[in-house]
């Protein structure tokens, strides 16, 4: 061995040493059962959501009888996630199309999605688009596309003050936090009278900041299922317009709250076709059936078509910045099939007034079967509302009651209704009718109030 291979040899025997004698020291201190070397040894465990307390409880639930009426997903009669048929008939036609191609999309996303869903929401031949003053990007879903606008408004444009309803989903806030805005409620629903509070909404609009930001849901709002008349509607944007606002619409699953996906975007047509800037993010999962492979838009109609490009790039320059992928290829290529397709799209537009008639055979059922019972208050406002979940205003003690009878709702008492069959309607009616009796008299009761929500 010559000198040079002598010095290492002596070195590594010393480190090696040292080495040891840390780590059985280090052994000592930690115990018998700390001598894992695990990176992960450290790692605490994560908070579960409510959500995730929920299905927990539910699936340890040993009784026949459990509901769980907290899930987000449509179901069929037998419980199972409503299927589209159209659905099926888009998937056939790709899988046998030989000439598909197989390029990255664009950073925008599939040109042909962006297209219809653009069309969807704003008809055929509309003057934005047909002016080019559109810009259409493709998010994971509808909070996809909220997050992707709360961040580009903040990073890009000098706006940071935010409206939001009260109540509305809790996501909203956390979302536009996060992006660093300065975040403020608006009155819109009334507590005491179960009815949307459009005098409140319309006072805190007028005497907010000027040129702030105001999230505005366009059908079934998150939570209450309330939703402002046409011409309600109208001095909404009146005041938009006068308070040089920028209006960022929510559009979840257009088709679902009233069976028709027209009538769910009237609102953010009239507002884009006022000639305004406006921010557009909607979901195709629910009203597609596409839970698996998620989709969803985005959509910036400006007011100016000269603004297109620096827009376009914009968003272009923070995908790519933030490394970021489009959803689904293959959910953009069947939403844009069946949109496309005359035929196929007549197969989806039936199917969502299916599924719209049999919510509304839910609540009719639901609503006689508790006058049948003679449960206090007004459940007539079960047949007025629209969209497929139930905002029912429960208290956590009333929450808590319908758990110990099997039946699982969230804190928001928001009910998803698809998860309700023939063969368990009549439970649910007895359980909300016992906790409406048991909180008779009680001041801050005010569960026999229900509103529709979606």
């Amino acid at each position: 061995m010559n000198a040079i291979s002598a010095v290492s040899h002596s070195l590594l025997l010393q480190a090696f040493g040292k080495s040891s004698s840390r780590r059985s020291a280090a052994t000592e201190r930690r115990g018998n059962g700390g001598g894992s070397l695990s990176p992960f040894a450290c790692l605490k465990r994560a908070t579960p959501t409510e959500f995730d307390n929920l299905e927990q409880d539910y699936q340890l639930d040993a009784s026949s009888q459990k509901m769980n009426l907290a899930t987000e997903v449509f179901r069929n009669e037998v419980g199972k996630p409503q299927l589209f048929q159209a659905v099926k008939k888009a998937e056939i036609i790709i899988a046998c199309d030989d000439f598909l191609s197989r390029e990255p999309l664009p950073p925008l996303g599939n040109p042909e999605f962006l297209n219809a869903a653009t069309e969807l929401v704003l008809g055929k031949s509309s003057p934005a688009q047909t002016q080019g003053r559109v810009v259409g990007i493709q998010t994971k879903n509808n909070i996809d596309g909220l997050a992707l606008a709360a961040q580009f408004l903040r990073q890009k444009t000098t706006r940071d003050f935010c409206l939001l309803a009260r109540p509305c989903n809790t996501i909203y806030w956390k979302i536009f936090k996060a992006a660093g805005f300065n975040c403020q409620r608006y009155q819109y629903y009334s507590d005491t009278k179960g009815e949307l509070n459009i005098y409140g909404l319309v006072a805190d609009l007028m005497t907010a900041p000027d040129e702030a930001v105001v999230v505005l849901d366009a059908c079934a709002q998150h939570p209450t299922g309330l939703d402002p008349s046409t011409d309600e509607w109208k001095l909404l944007l009146h005041i938009v317009k006068c308070k040089k606002m920028l209006p960022l619409i929510h559009l979840e699953a257009p088709g679902l709250a009233s069976g028709d996906p027209n009538e769910d975007a009237w609102p953010v047509r009239y507002f884009a076709d006022s000639g305004i800037d406006l921010l557009c993010s909607q979901s195709f999962v629910k009203n597609f059936g596409l839970y698996n492979e998620t989709v969803g838009q985005l959509m910036v109609v400006l007011a100016n078509s000269a603004q297109l490009n620096a827009v376009r790039g914009q968003f272009e320059s923070m995908l790519l910045d933030k490394n970021a992928e489009c959803s689904s290829v293959y959910a953009s290529r069947v939403v844009a099939k069946i949109l496309s397709d005359d035929k196929i799209r007549s197969d989806w537009s039936q199917t969502l007034k299916e599924m719209h008639q049999r919510v509304f055979q839910l609540r009719a059922d639901l609503s006689k079967k508790l006058a049948e019972l003679k449960t206090p208050g007004n459940w007539q406002n079960l047949v007025e509302q629209c969209g497929y979940h139930l905002y029912s205003n429960l208290s956590r003690s009333q929450i808590r009651q319908l758990k110990d009878r099997h039946i699982y709702v969230p804190s928001s008492g928001r009910m998803n209704l698809t998860s309700v069959q023939s063969t368990n309607l009549d439970r649910l009616a007895a359980g909300l009718n016992d906790v409406s009796q048991a909180a008779k008299g009680d001041s801050f009761n005010t569960v026999h109030k229900y509103y529709h929500s979606a």
